[in-house]
């Protein structure tokens, strides 16, 4: 079955000799999607039209020119003798289309069809906007009318721009600037989705490091996956802002991809301005606040560690090579006032010398003797009021202190039979 090329719908480009005699054969008119144009209409002097109609077709809903074919009354006539490969060539196309429109066209599509030895015929395809408006090189907006090119009114303009606002670009361009000396390019996909065939021209071209031109940037990327980020580093920004070093300080970034979500590639320009940056100074980030108040935090700490060393330190006397030198009653001591919250047990003052008694009761040097050699013999509780100083209370510290033996001597006629 004969595929349908009337153009009410959107146009499928022919992509060789015999789709375009079908064009003709079935007399295919021109329409708001498709232009015929004379092989002659590609010259040098011809530029600014071919700029005029791809803006058009740019800024109304995308169509194709086909350059070697002759029409009459908007009909296709015949395929003429072609373009002359030594005066015109894909590049050269390529070339006009690129620098005589602004800002740059994002999907357009330039096919050679060889018609004859040194000559073809060419088919250029190009995509509805959503970058636009598109300006011409005579500084005027067009739009496809009918069968031809014609200026847009200024409602036509904002309604374009208002169809870029629409679309939120996936893939940016940004300087990252660290403390305002080495300068970097932070290239992003800030969406949810996948951008594909991402390609980035420089205008003018830049000078890179020694390292050279970026991979990125010279080959390109065929999918830039979501929230993935890329940064470069650049020159110092000494360097960048000395005009002897030859840096363009002003230039812009053109990133074209094809855009999942309108099946169709967008090519969105990124302006760099690093006059911008001359005699301003560093601002220091949210993270860098955050580092310095860590920093802060983590010196009050260390000061507060050394703080509870110097106090430990009075402790090294006690300490032995394996730990400190604890006898086990000083352990559960330690344990019923530490762990239960209850005053020490009394110790037993067997073996304690007076320095003991001494540390535990708070007494002077010489009370501290004399309970010592007390509690060092037999006694009845009694004795003990009998030491020169004895007072009431230091007897209830004594008896909390210490396991007080009754008397021996006491306990033994207690236990005597009656009579006996």
């Amino acid at each position: 079955m004969r595929r349908c090329r009337l153009l009410c719908c959107r146009l499928m480009p022919p992509s060789t000799i015999l789709e375009i005699e079908r064009l003709i054969r079935d007399q295919v008119q021109e329409n708001i999607h498709l232009d015929y144009k004379a092989s002659k209409a590609i010259t040098l002097a011809a530029r600014d039209e071919i700029a005029k109609d791809v803006s058009a077709f740019a800024n109304s809903d995308g169509g194709v020119l086909v350059y070697g074919v002759e029409e009459k009354d908007h009909l296709p006539v015949r395929i003429d003798d072609g373009v002359d490969d030594a005066v015109c060539s894909r590049e050269w196309i390529e070339n006009t289309i690129t620098s005589r429109i602004s800002p740059k066209v994002s999907d357009v599509r330039i096919l050679p069809l060889p018609l004859s030895p040194g000559r073809s015929l060419y088919v250029i395809s190009v995509a509805k906007s959503f970058r636009g408006p598109h300006q011409a090189s005579d500084k005027r907006f067009y739009k496809r009318h009918n069968f031809k090119s014609e200026p847009m009114e200024e409602y036509e303009i904002n309604d374009v721009r208002n169809r870029r606002e629409r679309v939120s670009p996936l893939v940016t361009f940004e300087i990252f600037d660290y403390r305002r000396f080495v300068a970097a390019f932070d290239v992003s996909n800030v969406s949810d989705l996948v951008a594909e065939d991402v390609d980035f021209a420089f205008m003018p071209d830049i000078p890179w490091p020694e390292e050279g031109k970026p991979p990125l940037f010279a080959n390109g990327i065929r999918k830039f996956p979501p929230k993935q980020q890329f940064r470069f580093l650049y020159f110092p920004f000494h360097q960048i802002l000395n005009e002897a070093n030859q840096i363009p300080s002003a230039f812009s970034v053109s990133i074209g991809y094809y855009h999942p979500q309108f099946g169709r590639r967008v090519v969105d320009e990124w302006p760099v301005n690093f006059e911008a940056f001359r005699h301003s100074m560093a601002i220091r980030s949210e993270i860098e606040e955050q580092v310095k108040d860590v920093a802060e935090g983590l010196k009050k700490l260390t000061e507060q560690v050394q703080a509870v060393n110097r106090s430990m330190e009075k402790f090294l006397p006690i300490a032995g090579s394996t730990g400190l030198d604890l006898s086990i009653p000083a352990l559960r001591g330690l344990k019923r006032a530490i762990v239960d919250g209850k005053e020490p047990a009394p110790i037993h003052p067997k073996g304690c010398d007076f320095g003991v008694i001494r540390e535990i009761l708070g007494t002077d040097p010489e009370m501290s003797r004399a309970i010592w050699l007390t509690l060092g013999h037999r006694y009845s509780p009694e004795r003990l009021k009998d030491i020169p100083g004895m007072t009431d209370d230091l007897m209830t510290r004594i008896r909390a202190s210490f396991v007080l033996e009754p008397d021996l001597d006491k306990l033994a006629s207690d236990n005597q039979p009656n009579g006996g």
